[in-house]
């Protein structure tokens, strides 16, 4: 039976330069070693797990019937240094030991999911996925996931960290190519059954470890996307519509090499990731360094209202008035009046004075173009009031910034949390005033900076 070609290995590419953004740090971790690969990170109870195959028995190596290594759990603890301890192999009581590829878990740890070998003779072998519920302080045998068969591979498993939703993928018949991401719905206790998340996401050839993360954003690695070569990383989140179009991670992580598998922190300011761009499967970890912004200025609104008066200081008297034309087509009569325009543009106004009896235009008092614009200020487009728990879209696309050519815009949320992008995600997760505040740096000046926050009300 065929087997899951990101199970086993990647194809070896050159070694390729780390490459680093402005404001993002990719490091390779220290115990990555050449000639074992590690891939799967997960953080769970403070420990880094991933999967390895690197060798735990002095005396033999274990290899499937194809003779590749098997793959183990391993994991290692991060000190106050920033140093790591060494390397260990993680092996509780729920696991058979039979090729360990990936680990997920709820937040408090009291349900685990990963994937194992199921089967494995001469003739065939798959994968599945297997659960571990606590009981107390010890967890149960393991058991198969509903979604198991011996005729196809599950792989990858990643809770929600609500624990309703369970995303892995599959090469079951009747997919969009080679390997294709589920998500089962649970209800109650039960799983549903599994359900494709379509063909935004899935392509023909293979979408591979998904990570679904606490913002509603939904990370996993394909090859078929048009990234920058190879497995490549990029994330989708739900919309009225379905599922997004997926976005790539930005170079440095991704690079023309596989990068793949990848863990996210709550502040997604930090994260891992496997990579062999220097031939080996490896692990590496980035982190955005973000700038700093002080108060921020309040957020005003563009109300595109504008005064107009006579510049010749005259008044119209008894039958004859002022009629203004503001060049959307609208009127209005007097000698200073008040106009609001719809959109942002450049207008042609004129002032005419006008005979109100025998309604006939005399001459033109005032003629000039009048540009419409937008504030000058960082502008977050979001409404005022959201419900609390729905996944909100906020975004800086109506930014009027004049000549400050921006490097990116950075985001302050109400939770400490700090996220990068022109369009962000956010779950409001507290009712009542809260505050989100947007950035900007200039790309030529890094202590120039552009500011706005905006009152946010969150309601039940």
């Amino acid at each position: 039976m065929r087997q899951l070609i990101i199970i086993f290995s990647f194809i070896l590419l050159s070694s390729y330069q780390l490459m680093t953004a402005q404001d993002l740090i990719v490091n390779k971790l220290e115990f990555s070693k050449k000639y074992e690969n590690e891939r799967a990170p997960f953080i769970q109870d403070s420990l880094l797990l991933f999967s390895s195959d690197k060798n735990v028995s002095a005396f033999s190596k274990e290899l499937d019937q194809n003779g590749n290594k098997l793959f183990n759990l391993m994991m290692v603890h991060q000190r106050e240094d920033s140093s790591w301890t060494k390397v260990k192999q993680y092996l509780p009581s729920y696991f058979s030991g039979l090729d360990i590829k990936s680990i997920c878990s709820l937040p408090d740890s009291n349900e685990v999911y990963f994937t194992e070998l199921q089967v494995q003779d001469r003739k065939q072998s798959s994968y599945g996925i297997k659960m571990a519920k606590k009981k107390g302080d010890k967890y149960r045998s393991a058991r198969r996931s509903p979604f198991n068969s011996r005729r196809y591979n599950t792989a990858h498993p990643s809770i929600s960290p609500d624990g309703k939703y369970l995303f892995f993928i599959s090469d079951l018949a009747g997919g969009y190519g080679q390997t294709d991401i589920y998500v089962s719905v649970r209800t109650g206790t039960e799983w549903g059954p599994a359900q494709n998340i379509g063909s935004k996401v899935n392509t023909t050839g293979m979408e591979v470890f998904p990570f679904y993360h606490e913002s509603g954003k939904l990370y996993f690695a394909s090859d078929s996307l048009g990234g920058q070569g190879g497995y490549d990383i990029f994330y989708t989140y739900r919309t009225d519509d379905g599922w997004a179009q997926p976005v790539a991670m930005e170079e440095g992580i991704n690079t023309p090499a596989n990068e793949f598998s990848c863990y996210i922190d709550p502040s997604e300011q930090h994260g891992y990731f496997a990579s062999d761009r220097y031939g080996d499967d490896d692990l590496f970890e980035f982190t955005y360094s973000f700038p700093t912004f002080g108060p921020g200025t309040k957020q005003k609104e563009n109300t595109y209202t504008y005064r107009f008066y006579d510049r010749m200081n005259g008044k119209g008297d008894g039958p004859l008035k002022y009629r203004w034309f503001f060049g959307d087509g609208n009127t209005a009569e007097g000698d200073t009046v008040i106009h609001q325009f719809k959109q942002p543009d450049t207008y042609h106004v004129q002032s005419v004075l006008v005979d109100t009896i025998d309604n006939v235009e005399l001459f033109v008092l005032n003629d000039f173009y009048q540009d419409v614009k937008k504030k000058i200020q960082v502008y977050i487009n979001m409404p005022d009031e959201v419900k609390l728990g729905e996944l909100q879209t906020l975004d800086a696309l109506e930014s009027n910034l004049g000549d400050f050519e921006p490097n990116g815009f950075y985001w302050e949320l109400p939770d400490g949390t700090k996220q990068k992008g022109e369009t962000i995600q956010y779950i409001f997760r507290t009712k009542g005033k809260h505050i989100v505040k947007c950035g900007t740096i200039c790309k030529n000046d890094r202590n120039k900076k552009m500011c706005t926050y905006k009152e946010i009300n969150v309601i039940e």
